[in-house]
């Protein structure tokens, strides 16, 4: 006996009506989870996912959460905008702000504070302050800039602390907020720290001049504060328990690549020693520079380091070129002529380890692989991970030995041994911890 038709159309329009109902939401989150799940997205592909989600906060939070370097970073600026300076800023996005501001990701830090800026936030003096102990010295000059806004009862006994810091930019920094704070003339002008380019390593520094004369003011400066010492107390900043206990752990997924000599490396391979991921080109004139450090902090660590060397020769720049071609010749992989293109790069790649020395391993990240996922496309960018295989830094930008020793002893202890999990004051000695 025949079914009548409608018993099986009725259902099946039931079917394609919720499917069409639906055809949004479905759509939305195929294109969340692909996004999320991206190692190496491009940035605006991102910021679209958040601007066009019909629950924008909700894309956010998602972003923030995956623990991914290029959704992360473009999570905290897109609180920026969905969170404008003029509109009240609910708690669960404070608190992921305030732990931004001490992130692993010194780009994420960077983003995290203008934001604190631009809404006169409470927290901002003593998270800067916290920040005066970082092992960079480039966070520490960052947390003296954002202190500047601050009262002398506050701001001169912890630019104080620093006039004897080994960067000279902490230096110089820290005397000109004492000048300003103190209304005397240490003698240190703006034109004496502008930085100047070193003819032989191509590096941006002070020059000769400029060097002894920012001395001589921290020294005017030191005798000033000695002077005038006992009129200060130290500041008492308590820092918001939300900027250390909401830290995320931040996961590095495995990942593999040749070597110059053809060796197949995983960073899986070297779970449980901390590992030191340096992006470069042998192109960049930084990159350069930073190399001799990075061979004598190999030869200091020989058992209990690794340092992975990823040239990114290869990967086009935003105008098309590789290998650093600004010849206007824009590369493309169809031409005929492309292969022995990628075969000199490679070549030159090969000289430039054997030439400099390179005694850690290098790898050619010929697809951007990895240096898109730790967008390393800025030079050079350096990765710190630890033996459990998370990041504990990340930054752009050369540093010296003594540096990489800090930040490696650092990521040598648990993340729970981090000094931000201790709140900060002045004594008459300096910068010093109390255990909150």
């Amino acid at each position: 006996m025949k079914m009548p038709s409608w018993k099986f159309t009725l259902p099946l329009l039931a079917i394609v009506g919720i499917a069409w109902l639906l055809r949004e939401p479905i759509r939305e989150e195929i294109r969340d989870r692909t996004t999320l799940a991206n190692e190496a997205p491009p940035p605006e592909v991102v910021s679209d996912m958040i601007e066009q989600s019909s629950d924008p906060q909700a894309a956010l939070l998602k972003s923030w959460n995956s623990g991914k370097i290029i959704q992360r970073e473009v999570a905290i600026d897109e609180l920026r905008r969905i969170f404008p300076p003029q509109r009240s800023l609910p708690t669960r996005f404070h608190s992921l702000l305030l732990s931004a501001a001490l992130d692993p990701d010194t780009d994420v830090r960077e983003l995290a504070f203008a934001i604190m800026q631009s809404r006169n936030d409470p927290a901002l003096l003593s998270l800067a302050a916290l920040l005066l102990r970082d092992a960079d010295p480039q966070s520490r000059y960052m947390g003296l800039r954002y202190l500047k806004h601050a009262s002398p009862s506050v701001g001169a006994p912890l630019a104080a602390a620093l006039l004897d810091d080994p960067d000279l930019g902490v230096v110089a920094m820290s005397t000109k907020l004492l000048q300003k704070w103190s209304g005397d003339s240490f003698g240190v002008k703006l034109v004496d720290t502008v930085l100047v380019e070193d003819k032989t390593t191509g590096l941006q520094e002070f020059s000769a001049d400029g060097s002894a004369k920012t001395k001589a003011a921290a020294e005017k400066a030191g005798t000033w504060w000695r002077q005038h010492q006992s009129e200060y107390q130290p500041p008492q900043l308590a820092v918001p328990a939300e900027a250390t206990s909401l830290k995320l752990v931040l996961p590095t997924d495995d990942f593999q690549l040749r070597t110059i000599d053809g060796r197949l490396v995983r960073l899986s391979d070297y779970r449980g020693k901390v590992v030191l991921i340096n992006f470069w080109t042998t192109w960049c004139t930084a990159c350069m520079s930073e190399i001799p450090e990075l061979v004598a902090l190999k030869t200091e660590h020989l058992d209990d380091l690794v340092i992975l060397g990823v040239s990114l020769d290869l990967v086009p720049d935003e105008d098309g070129d590789i290998g650093g071609d600004d010849d206007g010749q824009k590369f493309d992989p169809k031409d005929p002529r492309a292969a022995d293109l990628l075969r000199k790069i490679r070549d030159k790649v090969i000289r430039t380890v054997h030439s400099r020395g390179i005694n850690y391993a290098v790898m050619l990240d010929e697809n951007d692989d990895v240096g898109g996922r730790f967008n390393g496309g800025e030079l050079p960018t350096t990765v710190i991970v630890d033996a459990n295989g998370n990041v504990r830094r990340r930054f752009v930008g050369a540093r010296s030995l003594p540096v990489f020793e800090s930040m490696i002893a650092e990521a040598s202890h648990p993340a729970s041994q981090s000094p931000y999990q201790f709140s900060s004051y002045v004594t008459n000695s300096g910068l010093a911890e109390v255990i909150k």
